[in-house]
């Protein structure tokens, strides 16, 4: 019997239910859950699927159990489909009627896959194309692709914690976004923010820097900081058209997270990081989600009570996580190789979040694309020793936030790395203006 593992496993095993087993026995274990081959089954290929599971040599595997292998990704018809999906992207960026180019997509498309749009996408990001460009095509090729791509022919919704609570968010907006359509109904509408606040401190870092994957990251996060910005400045200036375009530009956003973001994590990101992800969402905003925290049934070890001596004296472990942890500052330490390597956790409202996901990764990955080279410009003074701080306070929720970069240098002046320091003057304005 012919198998294409390029194809879907849900689809694979509707056609030979035998398979199934077959699939378990090689390594396939998540398919003895039946939620598991309805939701990630239905959006990953048998080849995808096995090289995420580090199955090796699948095609020998499924050849001495009877199979006749084949690989669809390799047909020059398949080739033919991602340059088409490019070139109609490129014929947008070019100007060409949205319509026009919808139908020749229709005449030349039964159904296209989240992946492929998400190749496609990256493919002309790497063949040099300003990535300014490829956002301007976010709102449009959405559009695009309604009716058309994978999930909307299917059902189910993730069984991962982290990516069922993101789609639930995601619902919420739209039913937000229903609302302020038909009944103009805009009280809610600010809640988008929040929403994007989550998916750029915690889903397109990770995307971009630990699994190679920055469409994301470079199309779709700045996209969310416009549209964002766009409903709070239409809002307050009460100027009804403008405000009309942003939230078609957040309706096609919640098309693209449910048929391409969520998708690419199911199909990519592990499970160990999705559970950090959710154990993360503990620190954001949940007026739309209700959000229970996942205890840890395994205890943690702890290290026996040890002392770290100074100069002027020595604390225990415990004393010096008591002692970050108590000052109403949030601290975030930055190594010498521009790493994440810590975050206190005070207690209170948090000015910014400090996802523990975030640890270990390049600070630059949880900055969006136009803050970047910022960040990039301040740390390089830094190093070349132009500066040994930056100084700067912003309204922030409606408080004077003193934010503060310091170079961390040792006795001889080597260079160690930066500490962010942030704190509430809200105390402070208080006492000096009675």
């Amino acid at each position: 019997m012919k198998i294409d593992i390029n194809k879907t496993v849900f689809d694979l095993i509707e056609e030979n239910p035998e398979l199934k087993d077959i699939l378990i026995e090689i390594g396939f274990k998540g398919l003895e859950n039946p939620l598991l081959l309805k939701s990630m089954g239905k959006k990953t290929s048998l080849k995808r699927g096995a090289s995420l599971m580090g199955i090796e040599n699948l095609e020998d595997k499924l050849e001495k159990n009877g199979y006749e292998v084949c690989d669809s990704s390799n047909d020059p018809e398949v080739r033919r489909r991602k340059e088409l999906i490019k070139s109609y992207i490129t014929r947008l960026s070019e100007g060409e009627d949205l319509e026009k180019v919808r139908k020749d997509f229709k005449e030349n498309f039964q159904g296209v896959s989240s992946s492929e749009i998400m190749d496609a996408e990256e493919e002309l990001l790497q063949s040099g194309i300003d990535k300014d460009e490829v956002r301007k095509l976010c709102d449009v090729h959405s559009a695009l692709f309604h009716g058309m791509t994978h999930k909307e022919n299917s059902e189910g919704r993730s069984i991962d914690p982290f990516i069922s609570y993101m789609e639930r968010e995601n619902d919420k907006i739209k039913e937000i976004i229903k609302r302020a359509k038909e009944d103009k109904d805009y009280d809610k509408l600010m809640a988008i923010g929040s929403h994007y606040k989550k998916k750029g401190d915690l889903i397109y870092p990770l995307l971009k820097v630990k699994y190679n994957k920055p469409g994301p990251s470079d199309v779709m996060w700045a996209v969310d900081i416009e549209i964002a910005k766009a409903i709070r400045k239409a809002i307050k200036k009460k100027d009804e058209k403008a405000l009309d375009e942003a939230i078609q530009r957040a309706e096609e956003m919640t098309y693209k997270e449910d048929n391409i973001l969520y998708p690419l994590l199911e199909e990519n990101v592990k499970k160990e990081d999705l559970d950090l992800l959710y154990k993360d969402l503990k620190d954001y905003d949940h007026s739309l989600i209700s959000y229970e925290e996942i205890e840890n049934k395994e205890k943690e070890s702890k290290e026996e009570a040890g002392f770290v001596t100074f100069k002027k004296g020595k604390l225990s472990y415990d004393q010096i996580e008591a002692i970050f942890d108590t000052m109403d500052v949030e601290i975030t330490f930055v190594d010498d190789k521009d790493i994440n390597t810590y975050f206190n956790d005070h207690e209170g409202s948090k000015v910014f979040k400090r996802p523990e996901s975030a640890l270990g990764r390049p600070v630059y990955s949880c900055h969006p694309p136009k803050v970047e080279p910022i960040v990039r410009g301040l740390i390089k003074d830094f190093k070349e020793g132009k500066r040994d701080e930056f100084r700067l306070v912003r309204p922030i929720g409606g408080k004077d936030t003193a934010i503060t970069y310091y170079a961390v240098r040792d006795k001889e002046g080597n260079y160690k790395g930066v500490m962010e320091v942030v704190q509430d003057l809200s105390f402070y304005r208080e006492h000096l203006t009675k």
